[in-house]
């Protein structure tokens, strides 16, 4: 008998038990041996409720495909530069064999990191010899070994494809759980660029579904700050693979477009026609349910991402983490600005221009990216947490020849840790408006939390309200340039102080307190440019308070004619919002 896994017998569709299957319970452990009546059975599921096959899902794992998901990690791995002998002093190699790849923390060039290879012989259970030189010596290493499952994966791809194409409208590709190396080059024989890739669907036809679903119902893939090893509990992909240098990542990205372990059609335009440019889409939604993914790790944002959905139509996960294979402890992720040395990205959803279904529950992104994950209109996720990127949450005006984005994006809960930018703005939207975000609640402890963008352009076109809670530092909370998205103090319950001397708004003040009883100051504006916030002054002294502003822009108080001060005197209240008159921004009382 052949294990294909041990799966439930109710709730969701599941395998049932049969002739040749063992009981143990409620569960079954699976006979995938084929048979001449339940042939569908070796090649999926079977629907418990009814006893039936479920020829819509496709195990990975089942005969038909051979997956075997045997990946092991070591964190005594050791090796010299320019040699191939490998070695674990607590003989960690036991389930090694020849032909098996290997991934080395470490052991890579510099910014590259990770040293990949395969096994060229076998010692001992302590002592392996690779097919390749490492660049780097290093000890106490992460080691990451296994069977190679990419050609069985994307053998279950394929049929899962093909049961599309006989006229179905959903297919499931199925992850026991279990850690699955993925080594394989990237492939682009289906108009994208990823280790698994699915192909394109005609927006004429019947839109299609296709969901690559693990085991996990709940999970998110978070690893804790302790850990040693990489989080790779439940069904996870571990993706070998990374760039040898930037310029070979740049390249490749601008010929080929954003690498992730699961690819659809995407923005390269040497693959195909450039999907999620210029709203041309694959007319398909693909699922990612359950399911932890871990990219290989360099220092400089060099790896490939965990998927790349740009060019569908829309998009939904659930349930879903990923993050490059490092660790906290150590300096894997002690300084996230090298990751903008590359241009890794995390995730890609459907480009601006999406056919209006784009859904994200339950994310987690463990870090070791350049960006973690990059939303796009019509996006609505309940959580997301970002740690250890050089930007966390990237929303996306336009990218790679997208049309500019118009609808919004809703966050619910974002936790964003150790990242550079708490939020970047991709490109401005649909005639220089957006995108247009509201996210209810960030959390960070960051003393700088801010939002950059990728242009000054991108981030003055942004819209929208983010409430920044956490123990922030309030005097630290900045915008690279001036932007149109409200920035709320969620720290307190009003946004109301008191100043006794000369100061500066921040993008988080709202109601200035000025007690000029020791002298009169002067409260200076922000720039006007985009600012959507309305900035009340209030003199409670016996002294004149001073209002200026940045830039000598004018404040315009009682008359058509603007002035770089106003004076509120003693008692007084002064309330302004910015406006564009037609010819430059300023400040209008109200």
């Amino acid at each position: 008998m052949t294990a294909v896994g041990y799966v439930s017998t109710t709730g969701d569709p599941r395998k049932v038990s049969r002739a040749g299957d063992t009981m143990l319970g409620d569960l079954v452990l699976v006979d995938s041996s084929p048979d001449t009546d339940r042939s569908a059975a070796s090649k999926g599921y079977v629907d418990s409720k009814a006893g039936q096959p479920s020829p819509w899902v496709f195990d990975v794992t089942a005969s038909a495909y051979g997956a075997v998901g045997d990946a092991q990690i070591v964190t005594d791995g050791a090796i010299t530069s320019g040699t191939k002998i490998l070695t674990s002093p607590s003989n960690g190699f036991g389930g090694a064999a020849i032909g098996m790849y290997v991934s080395v923390k470490g052991a890579g060039a510099s910014g590259v990191t990770t040293h990949i290879a395969r096994i060229a012989s076998k010692q001992s259970n302590g002592q392996v010899t690779l097919d390749t030189n490492a660049a780097t010596s290093v000890s106490g290493a992460i080691v990451i070994f296994g069977t190679d499952d990419t050609a069985a994966i994307q053998a279950a791809v394929d049929a899962a494809e093909a049961y599309l194409a006989a006229g179905h409208g959903f297919a499931q590709v199925y992850f026991p759980p279990r850690p699955y190396i993925v080594a394989g080059p990237l492939n682009r024989t289906k108009s994208g660029s990823g280790q698994i890739v699915f192909g394109v669907y005609p927006t004429t036809a019947n839109k299609k579904i296709i969901e690559f679903r693990g085991e996990g119902d709940g999970a998110a893939a978070v690893r804790h700050w302790e850990q040693t090893v990489p989080e790779y509990a439940g069904s996870c992909l571990i993706s070998l693979g990374v760039y040898s240098d930037i310029t070979a990542q740049s390249n490749d990205i601008n010929a080929n477009g954003s690498p992730g372990l699961f690819s659809g059609p995407n923005e390269g335009a040497s693959n195909g026609l450039a999907y999620g440019a210029s709203a041309r889409f694959s007319n398909i939604i693909p699922g990612l349910v359950n399911l932890a993914i871990l990219n290989s790790h360099s220092a400089s944002g060099l790896g490939y991402g965990a998927f790349n959905f740009f060019g569908c139509a829309n998009a939904y996960l659930e349930n879903a983490g990923w993050s490059t294979a490092g660790v906290v402890p150590g300096s894997d992720y002690t300084s996230p600005a090298q990751f903008a040395n590359g241009f890794s990205i995390g995730g890609l959803l459907p480009a601006p221009g999406n056919n209006d279904l784009v859904i994200a529950r339950n994310i987690s992104i463990g870090g070791g990216y350049t960006f973690g994950l990059f939303c796009t209109e019509h996006l609505v996720n309940d959580r997301i947490m970002a740690l250890y990127c050089w930007s966390a949450i990237v929303l996306v005006g336009t990218y790679a020849g997208s049309v500019g984005s118009v609808h919004g994006i809703l966050i619910e809960s974002a936790s964003v840790e150790a990242c550079v930018n708490e939020v970047y703005i991709m490109g401005p939207g649909s005639n220089g408006a957006g995108p247009i975000v509201d996210i209810l609640q960030l959390s960070t402890e960051s003393s700088t939390p801010n939002i950059a963008g990728s242009s000054q352009t991108a981030v003055n076109s942004a819209l929208g309200r983010i409430r920044i809670t956490g123990l922030f530092t309030e005097s630290g909370v900045s915008t690279q340039y001036p932007t149109g998205i409200e920035l709320v103090n969620g720290q307190v319950p009003r946004a109301i102080k008191r100043k006794t001397g000369s100061f500066t708004c921040t993008p988080i003040d709202r109601t200035l307190v000025c007690d000029t009883s020791g002298g009169g100051f002067t409260g200076t504006l922000p720039a006007a440019d985009f600012c959507p916030t309305e900035y009340v002054f209030k003199n409670v002294g016996s002294n004149s308070l001073t209002v200026g502003t940045t830039s000598s822009q004018l404040i315009y108080t009682t008359s058509g004619t603007g002035a770089t001060t106003a004076t509120v005197s003693t008692g007084n209240t002064l309330r302004v919002q910015a406006l564009y008159n037609g010819s430059s921004w300023g400040w209008y009382a109200v």
